[in-house]
């Protein structure tokens, strides 16, 4: 499943348009052992290949993504990833390295600000800047790439929090910040998605596009709220609405675009095993719901670049050349990035 490595000259040989990776799991391992060796970080592994194996996924090693979450993600990966120094070298690399290495024209590149800052420890517009001047730089050295940010507010959050992160995201609309998000699982109680109404409306009039997540597991399956309540463009995985027809019946009425992400899903164990993903892939298909195929954390899965994944799906049988064709004109057309590259935020 994820030994479907190809060249640029074989298949996909399109364009490509990632609309969900998140920041702080697309940065690659070798730049993460580089930002701690120069601003002095303690890692859990003293050896580099030790440290590739502690953080990376695979087929052999799974994780749930809560535990993956809990032990990884938020305690290493988001220092790691924090500072103006990280996160501008980060986002440049993220970006250009996408579009180098896996035929990516068009990037989407999700993050929470408040998690890149060392917990308040640092300006959050001097956090934003730095990713726009990473974003910036990789759109000056790669004219026909087409970029742009979105921001995620936290289910784990306070409103109050997330608030902050919806006026960050509407005053940097000019410069590059596209959409927002709402994104983590395993919220507090008395937690409820019709709360967050207003302020993805304030959004929405200031000019933002909107992707919830919801529907990657059982722990985030609250599509009905997410569709009925929040109205969004696109949702972040979703795909758990394969198991109601319903549900699929409103998305596809409603044009709501799916942003799957096949082998994250697979490796965070969202789903069981390959068959369960050609299922779900095939019925939201049959059910003419809309979707996109996505990496998610492709630095932190083995073999999980965009061209990577097409190519597993091709070659698994999931999906056709002709569905994973359409799946990247779904993707250009569902995005929140503007045409004209850097001069489209100028």
């Amino acid at each position: 499943m994820l030994k479907a490595k190809v060249s640029l000259n074989a298949f996909p040989s399109f364009p490509l348009a990632d609309l969900h990776a998140h920041l702080g799991a697309s940065v690659s391992p070798t730049t993460y052992w580089e930002i701690a060796h120069e601003q002095g970080f303690k890692l859990p592994e003293r050896d580099y290949h030790r440290f590739i194996e502690y953080i990376t996924l695979s087929e052999k090693r799974k994780m749930e993504l809560k535990e993956y979450f809990d032990t990884i993600y938020h305690p290493l990966l988001d220092p790691l990833s924090s500072g103006t120094f990280a996160c501008e070298t980060a986002t440049f690399q993220i970006m250009s390295g996408a579009y180098r290495s896996s035929n990516i024209h068009l990037i989407e590149l999700r993050n929470n600000p408040m998690k890149h800052n060392h917990g308040g420890q640092e300006d959050l517009d001097h956090i934003i800047m730095a990713m726009l001047r990473g974003m910036e730089k990789a759109l000056l050295q790669y004219p026909t790439l087409r970029a742009g940010l979105l921001f995620c507010m936290d289910r784990q959050f306070s409103y109050e929090k997330n608030a902050v992160i919806v006026e960050k995201a509407i005053k940097y609309r000019r410069r590059g910040v596209v959409g927002i998000d709402l994104a983590n699982y395993y919220p507090p109680k008395g937690f409820a998605v019709k709360d967050y109404r207003g302020l993805v409306r304030k959004a929405r009039n200031a000019g933002l596009k909107v992707t919830i997540h919801s529907g990657e597991n059982a722990a985030s399956d609250d599509l009905w709220d997410v569709v009925g309540y929040l109205h969004p463009d696109r949702i972040g995985h979703g795909i758990r609405a394969a198991y109601d027809k319903k549900l699929m019946k409103r998305l596809a009425q409603k044009n709501i675009v799916l942003e799957i992400c096949p082998m994250s899903n697979i490796a965070t164990k969202a789903v069981e095993n390959l068959e369960e993903l050609a299922f779900c892939i095939k019925t939201l298909k049959e059910h003419k719901v809309r979707f996109t195929i996505n990496t998610d954390w492709p630095e932190m899965i083995e073999q999980a670049h965009l061209n990577n994944q097409f190519a597993m799906l091709r070659n698994q049988g999931v999906l056709s050349e002709s569905d994973l064709r359409e799946c990247a004109k779904t993707s250009l057309t569902a995005s929140f990035i503007p045409k004209g590259g850097l001069s489209a935020y100028l």
